[in-house]
Order: C-alpha cells, then structure tokens, then sequence
C-alpha cells in the first residue's frame, strides 16, 4: 500500500493551498502483482511542496516487481519501500505505514489508483477549513473491459457522485470509502484500522465520528481505479463488503444512537445507514408471501383492489426510484462516462431485472455467513483490458 507524504510549503499562497511548512501525506495499498507502473503515475503528482511516497505491502515471498520498484526508489527518493514483515490485511498496512509519516496530512488509496494530479491541494482546501477527513470521488476506468465493469462503473457513479454527497447533505456526516479519501494524520494514528472488521474503513469511519471528527465529501475529488471484471469476483467483493458492513451495524448502530456526540439529524442518517440497509434485503422477499395471502384473502387474485392509495404510492415510489438514480448518476458523472449513454440505460434495466436482487442476496448471505463465523477474506482480481478514453 503506498503512502504519499508531503512536507514543507508550496511556493505560492493560494487558496486551498497548503500553507508554508505543512505537510501532506498519501497511502495507496498495494497488493501482490500489481503493476508498478501506476506507481510512476502517482510519482507524477502535481503538488507545491515536497511529497513522500510510502509504499506498504504484504507478500509470502520475494516478488520480481520489488525489483522494479527499488530500482525505481533508488532514482526517486521521494518512493519509501515499506514491506510489513508478518501482515495479512490491508488494515495492518495502514497502520504500519502511519507509524513512519511525518506528515499533516494523509491519502490513502488502493494500488490500482490514479489519482488527479492536483488530489492533494484539492483536498487540503476541506482540511484546511476546519474538517478532518474527506471522502473523493472513485471512477471506474475499465468500464468497456467487460459488461461486468460496464455496470460497476455507472454504479460508482451512483454511489460516489450521487449518495456519498447526498447523504452528507442531508444527515450531516460523510463516509470514508477506503480509498481516495484524505485524513489528517493524527486522527489516522488514533483511530488506525481494525484488522478484525472485513470494511475496516467504515468502522474506522464510525470511530472517528465518535470521537467528533467531521468528515466530508467532495465529488470533484477525483481517482480512477479498476472494476471487477467477472461476475464472480464482483460477488466476492461484495459479499466482503455486505459482510463488513453487518459487523459494522452490529459494532456502532445502538452506541451511534445512544451517543451524545451525534445529532438527532445524524442519528437518523446511522439508523437508515446502518439499521435500514440491513433490514431492507430481508423485507424484499415478503412481496410476494403478501401479495399471495391478500389474493387468497380475497378470494383470488381478481379481486385485489389495487387501487388502494398506500399501496399505488409505494408502487410509484418504486418504479420511479431506479429511474432517478440513473438521471442523477448521469447528470453528475465525469464527462468521459456522461458521453456513455448507453451505459446507464443498460443499467437501468439491469437494476431493475437482476443487480439489485443481486445485491440483496449478497445482503442475505453476508448475515447467514456472519452468523456462522465465517470472516474469510478474498483479494478481489482485477484485469485492466481496456480503459475508458476520454480522461
């Protein structure tokens, strides 16, 4: 995972900009066989004060790339090699990696990340006025790698430029994705990560806000990283995040609502992020149980009255929700995936006739998986076959 650290000031007083003798750190986890390429990229950051790359990862054995990246290190002495003897988790990279930055500020992203040039003063403009962590903008770039990919990437849009700002809007708290988001560094260091949850930046998330942090959004902010490419390994990343955001409720639902840290308006967001979500999977499958017995009741299904006003605004509210999400997503994507039309009209109707039954039976088997005790963590694959042009 490497970790990017600025120190000193930039040359300029701008606005946003960090002022002189500030620092500013960056992490990206790398996993094994990851292409040290993108590691070049982000040596190729745009940023008026000095940076400092930590490069945290875990391997069973000595790689070729770690070749390739010492050779690298050895030109660039801004590139810091930090293998972690005995890790097994993301969660203990971060936290290996945060003991050594110097520091103000931290980034962290995932090793298949490209983060924006200028990410760093972009992102000290949130910090610099008063909030501790913020939350960038993830875009799919290896969305016509397969239609797998296609729907991921229309989805992020959904998620990061869509619910992520809109939940922050309206219940007054943001989340940290667990890549391309930004913390001040002793925050990180107090918070860190708990290798035992499966979605540690969430819980790291719950954690902070605990303590008073605030956390925001930004969908301006933007990286690009790489989508599953299958339909199997798409399941296992969720089932993972399904599975980590059970723990998560479980963990800090009932100590969120009962904490006076949090607002009454917060507090509703942590019931419908974290109570709601996870009820919602199961309540999908009494539809039809209902409709059958109000048939049965009846005396078949000719005689449903189904102009029952409660019952047409739900229908109503339904059909139109897939709908405007996908407008939305559309409205507020970046310019190379707005141009894809095609891209969210094909998700709209997989939203509608699979994904998000996809998505509840993940939901489902995440809490039987949790029940049993079975917290097994797989690295999800990714293939960059293609990449979508434009950015």
């Amino acid at each position: 995972m490497p970790l990017l650290a600025r120190r000193g000031g930039p040359a300029r007083a701008a606005r946003g900009a960090v002022p002189a003798g500030q620092r500013r750190d960056r992490r990206v986890p790398a996993q094994r066989g990851r292409d040290h390429r993108r590691h070049r990229r982000v040596l190729r950051l745009d940023y008026p004060a000095e940076l400092e790359i930590v490069l945290a990862y875990n391997t069973p054995h000595p790689l070729p790339v770690e070749d390739t990246l010492r050779e690298i290190a050895a030109r660039d002495p801004r590139l810091v090699l930090l293998p972690v003897a005995g890790s097994t988790s993301k969660a203990q990279n971060i936290n290996a990696a945060v003991t050594r930055v110097r520091g103000e500020f931290v980034g962290i992203f995932d090793a298949d990340h490209h983060p924006a040039p200028h990410a760093f003063e972009h992102a000290w403009h949130w910090l610099s006025h008063g909030h501790d962590v913020v939350q960038g903008h993830c875009v799919i770039r290896n969305g016509e790698s397969s239609r797998v990919a296609e729907l991921v990437a229309v989805e992020f849009e959904a998620i990061y430029a869509v619910s992520h700002p809109g939940r922050t809007r309206l219940y007054g708290f943001g989340v940290f994705g667990g890549s391309n988001g930004f913390w001040r560094t002793d925050l990180l260091a107090r918070a860190r990560m708990h290798g035992s949850m499966l979605t540690e930046d969430i819980d790291s998330t719950l954690r902070a806000l605990g303590e008073g942090a605030r956390f925001a959004v930004d969908r301006t902010l933007i990286s690009r990283e790489l989508a599953p490419t299958t339909l199997k390994a798409l399941w296992n990343q969720r089932s993972r995040w399904a599975q980590g955001w059970v723990q998560v409720s479980l963990k800090h639902l009932w100590r969120g609502l009962r904490s006076p840290v949090f607002t009454v308006r917060q507090k509703l967001g942590l019931l419908v992020l974290l109570g709601w979500r996870e009820v919602q999977p199961w309540l999908t499958l009494q539809i039809l149980p209902v409709l059958l017995y109000s048939a049965w009741k009846a005396g078949g299904v000719q005689h449903l009255d189904w102009a029952v006003p409660v019952c047409v605004l739900a229908m109503l509210l339904t059909v139109a929700a897939g709908p405007v999400q996908a407008l939305f997503a559309w409205r507020l994507a970046v310019p190379e995936l707005r141009a894809r039309t095609r891209w969210f009209w094909s998700y709209l109707l997989l939203s509608t006739v699979f994904y998000s039954h996809f998505k509840n039976m993940v939901a489902r088997q995440a809490h039987l998986k949790e029940a049993l005790g079975d917290r097994q963590w797989r690295v999800t694959p990714r293939a960059a076959a293609k990449a979508v042009a434009g950015r």
